[in-house]
């Protein structure tokens, strides 16, 4: 009888062994499951986030046909305040020459409903990029005039020209922060 109890011992110091390494198994399955579920989450909740900031508090507006007009126009003030983006048709450039007053496109319109049909493609507006520079991608990408504006502290309304255009968006939305003109005009 000594031998089946050593045998029966033997069996249950196996079975014990072999239930314990399977719950470090499965415990060690579970934290490694943990983990890789809490980085997908945390990779997750990072990509929501990114992708649910507002174009203006990055460090960039990207423009591209699909967007409405006054859309943009709004971003473009939220990330400099004091700065206004009009949106013209082409021909309204001569207009401006003879002196003659012109209209903004409707707001409500994309940018690939208005633009020359021969063109098409994207533009990146940073507080780095040359006013000047800015007004000529809006020709060469989407055939429209642009013209940064802005409003002094009468309600006077102007838009760049000579020198101003030759200045950053941020350095000129300061210009006018610090000389006390209108924020928060966008249209």
């Amino acid at each position: 009888m000594a031998t089946t109890k050593k045998t029966t011992t033997a069996k249950k110091t196996t079975t014990a062994k072999k239930a314990t390494t399977a719950k470090k198994t499965t415990t060690a399955a579970k934290k490694t499951a943990t983990k890789a579920t809490a980085t997908k989450k945390a990779t997750t909740t990072a990509k929501k986030a990114t992708a649910s900031k507002p174009a203006a508090s990055s460090t960039g507006i990207t423009v591209t046909g699909n967007k409405k007009i006054v859309t943009l126009q709004k971003e473009f003030n939220q990330k400099f305040p004091y700065l206004r983006l009009g949106i013209y048709y082409s021909y309204a450039r001569d207009q401006v020459k003879k002196g003659e007053s012109i209209t903004q496109i409707d707001g409500n319109k994309t940018l690939a409903s208005v633009r020359r049909a021969d063109s098409g493609g994207s533009i990146s507006i940073a507080g780095n990029k040359r006013i000047g520079t800015l007004e000529k991608e809006f020709d060469t990408v989407f055939g429209l005039y642009a013209q940064v504006c802005y409003t002094d502290a009468e309600g006077h309304r102007y838009y760049t020209s000579g020198t101003s255009d030759t200045m950053t968006l941020s350095a000129f939305n300061a210009f006018c922060e610090k000389n006390g003109y209108k924020k928060g005009v966008y249209r």
